[in-house]
């Protein structure tokens, strides 16, 4: 590989101190109650360094002394916790019909929330109260803010927090970072909702633990991925990365079909399996954005229930995602696939047919198909994914480009 000076970072002293300040406190977040002496084994820093950023992170309110620890001969030593009430973060969590404010602690625990109605066309105006109203939450709740997550069902320039478009709000070339950070004064973090279940994953799903490489699939009104590589999101030279929704799954090689007619989002998604009920059942369903979720947990709660039409349509949406997931995964190759979204309450009615998919178009001897796809644990993939952004920025190196 060639090496490009234009485009390294110098290890200098203050960058070094950043890192180590980094793992430090991740290490309290994640190991805590720790001791000093405990971190300073795990992270391979001298104590009198450790102490150095502990005193750092305690003189930030980031961190506090818990409790004396465990030990069978001499002094006790103190353990160290994260303070979870140190810092207040905003969620913005937005679907196509309703919208989730809220304020939660480093804990994610839930401090003040509302729920409001989307509203599209004027996404300026929308955003703005969105950011209004988190300002008024945070103010009393009386905390530092960290910074606001902000999941959205849109396309989004993770950089400069810009939606390109979001085709069910008709929203285009909204600035949202700028707007919201005009109301709340500190940073905002805005990412597509799809990767946003993905960065809640990476930090605080059981089934991502110790992955290097997966993908997260949402599957809502369309189908949206978020992918991890190497432990980071990936977002691709345009932010587009992911955008497997519109992949064409059905053969019509003559042309005669619309593109949009055989996109995989089309063919397994929460919209096409209400479409499928409707059809099978005889009964008119609103297939509406405004109704398209609730319409959807009926239709779950039917096939739980043995309805055999609601049965049909989710068995054979799920033939269709088995589709889209192989080859996703011929492509990618990630040691795992996590499935986000109403569609995961059925998931042991679903599971069978997947895998049985899976097993038919995935060839390769090499691929351990058990577990390979698995359902989120997560309760809200993309409202935790809204509060991961801040915690990310809270726990990460700081200081470093």
């Amino acid at each position: 590989m060639k090496f490009d000076p234009d485009n390294f970072i110098a290890a200098d002293h203050k960058i070094m101190r950043s890192i180590n300040r980094s793992n430090v406190l991740n290490i309290v977040r994640e190991k805590g109650p720790i001791s000093r002496v405990e971190i300073s084994k795990l992270v391979g820093l001298k104590k009198p360094a450790v102490s150095s950023i502990v005193q750092e992170l305690i003189g930030e309110g980031l961190v506090y002394e818990d409790s004396r620890g465990q030990s069978s001969v001499g002094r006790k030593p103190i353990t160290l916790k994260i303070n979870e009430s140190a810092r207040i973060a905003g969620v913005i969590d937005v679907s196509r019909t309703e919208t989730t404010l809220a304020i939660c602690d480093l804990g994610r625990n839930v401090l003040e929330k509302e729920v409001v109605e989307t509203v599209s066309g004027d996404g300026k105006k929308f955003f703005n109260l969105c950011g209004r109203t988190i300002a008024r939450m945070a103010g009393s709740c009386g905390e530092r803010m960290a910074g606001v997550g902000v999941s959205v069902p849109a396309l989004v320039s993770h950089t400069d927090g810009i939606i390109y478009l979001a085709y069910t709000n008709k929203w285009n070339d909204v600035n949202v970072k700028q707007i919201v950070e005009g109301q709340v004064k500190c940073k905002v973090c805005v990412e597509n909702d799809a990767k946003a279940g993905a960065i809640a994953e990476l930090w605080f799903g059981k089934e991502a633990g110790g992955l290097s490489d997966f993908a997260f699939i949402l599957v809502c009104e369309g189908i949206g991925v978020g992918l991890v590589i190497n432990r980071s999101l990936y977002h691709g030279s345009h932010s587009l990365a992911g955008e497997f929704g519109k992949q064409i799954i059905c053969s019509d090689p003559y042309g005669e079909k619309s593109p949009q007619s055989q996109y995989w989002e089309n063919m397994a998604s929460d919209l096409s399996i209400v479409r499928r009920y409707a059809e099978y059942s005889g009964k008119h369903e609103k297939t509406s954005s405004q109704e398209i979720e609730q319409t959807m947990q009926k239709v779950i709660d039917l096939a739980l229930g043995d309805d055999p039409f609601a049965v049909r349509a989710l068995k054979e949406a799920s033939l269709y995602l088995g589709i889209g997931i192989a080859n996703m995964h011929s492509g990618l190759d990630p040691e795992k696939i996590i499935i986000g979204g109403k569609i995961v309450q059925a998931w042991n009615l679903i599971s069978k047919v997947l895998s049985s998919q899976l097993e038919k178009l995935i060839p390769h001897k090499q691929v351990q198909l058990h577990n390979l796809v698995v359902p989120s644990s997560l309760a809200s993939p993309t409202f935790e994914g809204a509060q991961a952004m801040v915690h990310r920025e809270v726990y990460r190196s700081v200081n470093i480009p």
